[in-house]
């Protein structure tokens, strides 16, 4: 008993001494807290407007202030030009700039839309390609239709998808092209 008496007074000496260094650490962990919890909350704020942003823009595209809403987000941007590029090559190479899944795919539609053999080709060369398998299904076909059957069919062997490995045999076998 006697001697959780003196630990308790040499705890309070230990307060008495540094008072002032423990008040600010207690003050900034707090603070640390609350400005977490705000910019969390700003975050999220920011992450609601954006999203009914692009709502907006889907429902109509004329929607200046929408539009300059969701260019703040580009992630999100990036994926509304694709949904709404269409064929549009300015829009597509818009979304195709950076990395991830959207510019991804956006750089396979905008190769096939473009029908260059070079761009489909370094399109499912990359270690990313998403659409890898259907770049050299389209590839293909470019290759049959300029009568490059020898070509076809080294590209056929590339392609790992069981699904597309049968368009390709159907291809190649009956010369299919359009």
């Amino acid at each position: 008993m006697k001697k959780q008496i003196l630990k308790l007074f040499q705890l309070e000496r230990v307060v008495k001494k540094y008072k002032n260094q423990i008040i600010v650490f207690l003050i900034l962990i707090i603070g640390g807290f609350v400005g977490y919890q705000v910019n969390s909350y700003l975050e999220e704020q920011k992450l609601i407007e954006t999203n009914q942003a692009y709502n907006k823009l889907l429902r109509n595209s004329s929607d200046l202030t929408a539009l300059h809403t969701l260019k703040e987000n580009k992630p999100l941007f990036k994926l509304y030009l694709l949904h709404t590029a269409n064929g549009d090559i300015k829009k597509l190479k818009q979304a195709s700039q950076g990395v991830g899944i959207v510019a991804n795919i956006a750089k396979y539609e905008l190769a096939v839309l473009n029908g260059d053999k070079k761009e489909i080709e370094n399109y499912s060369l990359t270690l990313d390609a998403i659409y890898k398998d259907l770049a050299l299904l389209n590839l293909e076909r470019l290759y049959l239709q300029n009568g490059n059957h020898k070509k076809a069919v080294e590209i056929e062997k590339q392609i790992e998808d069981e699904d597309i490995q049968k368009i390709v045999k159907i291809l190649i076998h009956y010369g299919i092209v359009k």
